[in-house]
């Protein structure tokens, strides 16, 4: 219990909030990434900015590879979506949460596996979207990074996150830290 409380304490003291460092318009704004293995996809707010996926050791990699790909820093505060798929998924939170300081709204799911990836195929917006409506009629948890960070560091050590398909919501799922 005490190190839920610290940890729920030292994610509140990282909420993000906006900078007036830099023009909107020399950055990427990330709305949503898939994490499949070493395999890691970025797709933007931006419509004219198609999805990216990168081939690297870590996120951090796959990042910097992406920024100087598409030639724009990439910002991550307002990322609304997480997908997760081979991967050490306690590890790739924490890493999201405080070092590229997510919202703390931003949710959590798992693609369906199909073998392509989901966010080149399906709008970012429609799978956020799918996962709200699943909560409003009651099919789905919430699955914000908060709520699974603190699910992993419960006695289950485990989550309830929505699966999503290229169609959107598709179920729930529990994933492990």
């Amino acid at each position: 219990m005490v190190k839920r409380i610290l940890f729920l304490s030292l994610a509140l003291a990282t909420l993000t909030s906006c900078s007036s460092h830099g023009n909107v318009s020399t950055k990427a704004y990330l709305r949503a990434m898939a994490v499949d293995g070493k395999k890691i996809t970025f797709a933007f707010f931006e419509e004219e900015q198609k999805p990216i996926t990168i081939t690297a050791e870590n996120p951090a990699k796959a990042k910097e590879i992406a920024e100087l790909s598409i030639g724009k820093e990439i910002f991550t505060g307002h990322t609304e979506l997480i997908l997760l798929k081979n991967c050490d998924n306690l590890e790739t939170l924490d890493f999201m949460l405080h070092k590229w300081k997510m919202s703390p709204s931003c949710m959590i799911a798992k693609p369906e596996y199909n073998g392509r990836t989901i966010l080149a195929q399906a709008n970012p917006e429609n799978l956020t979207g799918s996962i709200e409506t699943a909560k409003k009629h009651g099919l789905a948890s919430e699955c914000d990074i908060i709520t699974v960070l603190s699910g992993f560091l419960s006695e289950s050590e485990s989550a309830e996150v929505a699966e999503l398909s290229e169609n959107g919501f598709c179920g729930v799922v529990e994933i492990k830290k």
